[in-house]
């Protein structure tokens, strides 16, 4: 018996990877997983590890959030969110460049 969860995740991943434009089997070759592992996640009949829907999350340029379907559309809090957790991974030798950087958009935006 299908899961809700891995239904919602199944189409939710076949639906990014196609806005991607990308083959089941290349998203299988970049996850590591076989073409057939992968369909089974797209139709719902299996689901993947956190490792693997990080990965899926990173490659396929989205949230985990929306592909569990806790989140409908990503929208402006998940790129802030997005940007903040890189800012704080980053060295403190790279912060400076960073906020010269923001002040630069800023100014363009500004202007």
């Amino acid at each position: 018996m299908k899961k809700e969860i891995n239904v919602i995740l199944g189409q939710r991943i076949r639906e990014k990877r196609k806005e991607h434009g990308l083959t089941r089997e290349a998203l299988a070759e970049l996850l590591s997983v076989s073409t057939r592992f992968l369909a089974n996640v797209e139709s719902g009949e299996a689901g993947v590890s956190i490792s693997t829907l990080k990965n899926i999350a990173v490659l396929l340029d989205t949230s985990t959030d929306y592909l569990l379907g806790i989140h409908d559309e990503i929208g402006e809090e998940f790129y802030k969110q997005s940007a903040i957790s890189k800012i704080y991974s980053m060295d403190k030798k790279y912060l400076v460049s960073v906020d010269r950087i923001l002040d630069s958009i800023e100014d363009i935006i500004n202007a």
